[in-house]
């Protein structure tokens, strides 16, 4: 019995000991797969740049023609001009009475529960430059389905008496042209689809959203969680030797919406409007897609001294809906309009349509100008806002195929801050962050590559507009070449090491290169 029990234990014994020896190499395999996929799930490029990338250095760019000097944002030389922690702007909202959601209008009746009777509404609509209201519609006491893309709603008592008035914008689905229509399929249908996971397609949505007057050292300050959210949850990349091009806001949103100096084009100066300009836009129209252009100010490319569009310029265009909001009230400094900030206003728009656009390429550009115009601090207001907005895009895979732009035209122009040396440098030196996809970093591995070196050389707005016309034709750049305006370079191509201002096409009273604190009132 001894025996047979000795017997027994050694065989169990054996096959114990081959289980484990099974069971070891099974885990020890296990690892090294996931180890070998998670080596292939992390773009090689991107590691291979990213020690590079983040290293801290005393300049954001260094070179033999080129130093830009890294600053304290807060240095002692400007900190009575700058609080660390500024006062949020912040705008009444207690006497709104309607809001939108999916079309519908309401009435809130947790305002004036006792007072209101009825309200009506007029669609606004754009005519040359300009808007008009069209005819109102009947009264309605709850809510109604709205059919126009905006509208002026007021809000009557029992003796039709005006008691609030509110302006809403509505999404609309428009009915595009036929061509525009089969390059729109043609796109979705095509074979240029990457094998990364569910991503319809390897054309990219564009999606521009401008900060006017932020720079990035201002940015730095006042911008820190969005900052914090472009850099460490969506990995984009900054460009820290981003330089202006031009004066003000039209001549430097002309470079990257043209490619070209806005002197350079007659259009500009066309007493018809300026609808001739070869804006960005109309090549993204032209492969199909569904384009977007809005701005809470008329600063840019109409004003008393520029004609605007005579016709609507893309798809959706808002300039008529702010119009009428600010009711003839247009002094750049005021931001509040019926209960909501007018960078609210532009944010809420851009985000129902990309939203409601997400099926189809879209091309929208977004333009925050009354907010952060001639002001440092007010940026510490618009950070809650564009942070949670990234993070609704992200949330809601609208980034999954975007590549999209946060930046600044140029940085503050006057002010305290302005004369000093940190100042000359904000100047010339505005904010420029790009994000695109994961999947897009090891499809396109040399040209995120390329994006990453980018980051630490001298690059432009005419590097911008390579880089959107470069998006069109990822993989075939014949017909990109052939439309670039020479002024610029892909920021997927590798920037020269030793640019000069002189090559990027910056004059040299707005070089931030070498500029030394001795030259500070040039």
């Amino acid at each position: 019995m001894d025996v047979m029990m000795i017997r027994l234990f050694r065989i169990v014994q054996k096959k114990y000991i081959f289980y484990l020896c099974v069971s070891l190499s099974v885990c020890l395999i296990g690892t090294t797969l996931r180890i070998n996929t998670k080596k292939e799930y992390v773009p090689r490029c991107n590691v291979e740049v990213l020690s590079k990338f983040t290293k801290r250095t005393d300049f954001l760019v260094e070179s033999e023609v080129c130093k830009i000097p890294r600053v304290n944002p807060f240095d002692q030389s400007i900190k009575d001009f700058v609080p660390y922690d500024p006062q949020i702007s912040s705008c009444n909202d207690n006497n709104l009475l309607t809001y939108v959601d999916n079309n519908i209008l309401y009435i809130n009746f947790t305002n004036y529960r006792n007072q209101v009777e009825y309200c009506s509404y007029e669609p606004i609509l754009y005519i040359s430059n300009s808007f008009k209201l069209g005819k109102i519609s009947g009264n309605f006491n709850k809510s109604v389905l709205v059919t126009d893309e905006f509208i002026k709603v007021q809000c009557f008592d029992s003796l039709n008496k005006v008691i609030a008035k509110n302006f809403h914008t509505v999404f609309v689905k428009k009915n595009l042209n036929q061509k525009a229509a089969h390059a729109r399929k043609h796109v979705i249908q095509g074979e240029n689809i990457p094998n990364t996971g569910n991503h319809r397609e390897s054309r990219l949505n564009v999606l521009l959203i401008m900060l006017e007057s932020t720079s990035r050292i201002n940015s730095v300050r006042y911008l820190r969680k969005t900052r914090k959210y472009l850099l460490e949850t969506l990995d984009a990349t900054e460009l820290l030797g981003y330089n202006k091009v031009a004066l003000n806001t039209r001549p430097n949103m002309a470079a990257l919406l043209t490619g070209d100096f806005l002197e350079n084009l007659s259009c500009f100066k066309d007493s018809e409007g300026v609808d001739k300009c070869p804006f960005i836009w109309k090549e993204f129209s032209k492969f199909g897609y569904t384009t977007h252009y809005g701005q809470d100010a008329e600063c840019t490319f109409y004003s008393k001294d520029m004609s605007g569009f005579k016709y609507q310029p893309t798809d959706y265009y808002d300039q008529p809906y702010h119009d009428a909001n600010e009711q003839g009230k247009r002094e750049l400094y005021k931001f509040c309009y019926n209960g909501k900030s007018s960078s609210e206003d532009v944010n809420e728009r851009m985000f129902n349509l990309v939203s409601n656009l997400r099926d189809n390429p879209f091309f929208s550009l977004s333009m925050h100008i009354r907010m952060t115009h001639e002001s440092l601090t007010r940026a510490v207001t618009i950070d809650k806002l564009i942070s949670r907005t990234l993070q609704r895009l992200h949330k809601n895979s609208i980034l999954n195929n975007t590549f999209l732009a946060l930046f600044g035209d140029h940085g503050i122009r006057s002010g305290r801050v302005r004369p000093t040396f940190i100042g000359q440098l904000e100047e010339r030196l505005p904010m420029m962050f790009m994000y695109v996809p994961p999947w897009f970093k090891t499809k396109y591995c040399s040209y995120f590559k390329n994006l990453r070196t980018n980051a630490r050389r001298l690059t432009t707005h005419f590097d911008t507009h390579s880089t959107l016309l470069h998006l069109l034709d990822l993989d075939n750049n014949q017909h990109v070449m052939k439309t670039y305006r020479h002024k610029g370079i892909s920021l997927f191509n590798e920037i020269p090491s030793n640019r000069s201002c002189q090559d990027a096409n910056i004059s040299s009273k707005w070089c931030a290169c070498n500029l030394l604190k001795k030259n500070k009132k040039r």
